[in-house]
C-alpha cells in the first residue's frame, strides 16, 4: 500500500560514458542502482539529457491483510529483507504495534504521476541500498529519519484492481450456506444475511463528493463487556468481548483485508485515526487504509471516562469516514480529504452512537449451532461468492422502476389511511442500495420484482424487532 507520496524527488545520473577493457568510451546505463560508480566516469561534467529525476514513494504491506491472503506476498517480501528497524517506520503504518514489511521505491519517469495515498499496487522491482545514514550536508531532507530503511528501485507497478468479471458460476446454496456461516456467530439467521449485504457492498458511484452504493450497518443486541484489568494490558485492538471475537473470526476468514476496531476511552485518546504529517513526514492513521477493507467498530467494551481532544478528533473522523467515505489528512497548514471505500459493521449492545444506514437488532435463536470450520475449499468458495457479487454489473429494467415507484406511492397511501408513520424518502433510498445487494447476492445483475419484494420483507423484519 502507498502510504505516503510527500517524500520528494532525487537528481540521478540515467547514464554515464566509461571505458571498456579496449579503451573504447562506451555509455553505460545507470537506473535501478544506488551503486558509487563516481570513479567509473571519464569526465565528471554530465551531460543534461543524461540527468534525471526519480520520485520516492513510502509503502507498506496491506493493513489488515489475513494471512490465507498474504501467505505469498510475505514469503516473497521476506526475501528481500524488508524488516523492521528503525522506529520512525512503525510510525508510518495504521496498526500500531503490527508486525510489517515497508521500504522507500523509487519510481521513473511519469509512473508516480497516477499513484495516490492509500492504493494498492504490485512492483516489479530491483532491491537497492538502504537510505544511509544521516550525513551532515548542511541540508535538511524528508529523508533525515529514513536511515536504513529498505530501497526498491520499480521498472513496472500495476495498481491491483478486483476484476469485476464472474470468477464462479452462481449456486444458491453457496449463498444459504454462507449465511448460515455467518449467523453461527450472531445467533440470527437475519442478522447474517444483513451481515453478507454489507460485505457485498462497496462505492459505485462518485459524484461531486456524493458517494452511493456503500453500506454501513450497525448490529445491536450484542452483550456489552467489562473491560478488565488484563483487558487494559493487551494491545488496543485486542477484541476482548468473545462475542465480538466470534464474529471477527468469520470475517478474517472470509475478507482479504479486516482490521478491528474496539472503542475504548483509551484507545480513541491515544492512538490517531487519522493521517498527519509532522516534520514533512506522514505519519500513519488507523483508518488509512485500503479500499475494501471491513472494519469491525465494538462498541460493547465502551466504558466510563473522558474523551479528550485527540479521542473527540477521532470520534469525528470515524463518523466522517462512516458517512462520506472520506479520511481527513492534517498536514501543518491544510487539510485534505481523500475518498475511501471501506465496510463498516459496528457492534453495540443498544442502537449505535454511530451514524448508519440501517440498524437491526439481533434476537438469538439458540437452536442455531456453533460453526464446524469449513473446509479450505468452501472456504475458498465463499470468498470467490463474495467478490464475483460485490463487483458484478447491475441494471434496473424500466418496468421495475415503475414497479418499485406504484409499490411506494401504495405503502404511503395505506399508511395514510391507517394512521401508521410514512415510509420517508431515506428509507426509499435505503431499499434501493439493498435491492443491488440483495439482486448480486441471487447472482443476478438486473433486479426483479421478486428481489424487491425480498428487501421490502428485510426490511419489515428489521423494523418489526425496532418495537
Amino acid at each position: 500500500m502507498i502510504q505516503d507520496t510527500g517524500l520528494g524527488q532525487e537528481m540521478f545520473i540515467s547514464a554515464y560514458e566509461k571505458l571498456d577493457p579496449n579503451g573504447n568510451k562506451k555509455l553505460q546505463c545507470y537506473r535501478y542502482t544506488d551503486d558509487d560508480i563516481e570513479s567509473e566516469f571519464i569526465d565528471t561534467n554530465i551531460p543534461n539529457q543524461h540527468l534525471s529525476e526519480r520520485t520516492l514513494v513510502y509503502c507498506v504491506s496491506p493493513p489488515g491483510e489475513n494471512t490465507w491472503s498474504s501467505d505469498p506476498l510475505v514469503n516473497s517480501m521476506d526475501k528481500l529483507e524488508l524488516k523492521e528497524t528503525n522506529t520512525m517506520t512503525a510510525k508510518k503504518f495504521p496498526l500500531p504495534n503490527i508486525d510489517h514489511t515497508y521500504s522507500i521505491v523509487k519510481f521513473y519517469n511519469d509512473m508516480a504521476e497516477t499513484v495516490r495515498v492509500g492504493q494498492l499496487i504490485e512492483i516489479i522491482g530491483i532491491r537497492g541500498q538502504n537510505l544511509p545514514k544521516n550525513e551532515q550536508t548542511g541540508f535538511e531532507s524528508a529523508l533525515d529519519s529514513f536511515a536504513d530503511v529498505p530501497v526498491l528501485h520499480a521498472i513496472a507497478y500495476n495498481p491491483v484492481q478486483p476484476t469485476t468479471e464472474s470468477i464462479l458460476p452462481f449456486n444458491p446454496e453457496i449463498r444459504a450456506s454462507l449465511i448460515d456461516y455467518i449467523a453461527s456467530a450472531t445467533k440470527d439467521t437475519l442478522a447474517a444475511e444483513f451481515i453478507l449485504l454489507q460485505l457485498l457492498s462497496r462505492v459505485t458511484v462518485k459524484n461531486r463528493g456524493l458517494k452511493i452504493g456503500h453500506f454501513t450497518l450497525n448490529i445491536a443486541g450484542f452483550p456489552t463487556h467489562q473491560t478488565t484489568e488484563q483487558d487494559k494490558k493487551a494491545p488496543l485492538l485486542n477484541l476482548n468481548n468473545p462475542a465480538s471475537k466470534a464474529l471477527s473470526d468469520i470475517l478474517d476468514q472470509l475478507n482479504p483485508h479486516t482490521v478491528q476496531l474496539p472503542l475504548t476511552i483509551a484507545g480513541l485518546n491515544k492512538t490517531r485515526f487519522s493521517p498527519k504529517s509532522i516534520n514533512e513526514n506522514l505519519e500513519a492513521g488507523l483508518l488509512q487504509l485500503i479500499d475494501g477493507t471491513v472494519v469491525l467498530v465494538d462498541e460493547t467494551v465502551l466504558d466510563e471516562g473522558q474523551l479528550v481532544d485527540p479521542g473527540v478528533r477521532n470520534f469525528q473522523a470515524l463518523q466522517d469516514l462512516i458517512q462520506n467515505q472520506t479520511l481527513k489528512y492534517e498536514f501543518p497548514y491544510s487539510q485534505y480529504e481523500f475518498d475511501t471505500d471501506l465496510n463498516i459493521l459496528t457492534l453495540s449492545n443498544t442502537k449505535s452512537m454511530l451514524p448508519n444506514h440501517c440498524s437491526i437488532r439481533i434476537v438469538t435463536n439458540p437452536s442455531i449451532e456453533n460453526s464446524v470450520q469449513p473446509t479450505d475449499e468452501t472456504l475458498d468458495r465463499y470468498r470467490q461468492f463474495i467478490h464475483s457479487a460485490k463487483y458484478a454489473s447491475y441494471d434496473i429494467p424500466e418496468q421495475v422502476s415503475e414497479y418499485i415507484q406504484t409499490s411506494f406511492v401504495n405503502e404511503r397511501k395505506a399508511a395514510t389511511v391507517n394512521k401508521t408513520e410514512l415510509p420517508t424518502q431515506e428509507e426509499l433510498m435505503l431499499r434501493m442500495n439493498l435491492a443491488r445487494l440483495v439482486a448480486v447476492s441471487f447472482g443476478e445483475t438486473s433486479l426483479t420484482e421478486e428481489r424487491y419484494d425480498h428487501v421490502i420483507c428485510l426490511d419489515k423484519q428489521r423494523k418489526e424487532r425496532e418495537r
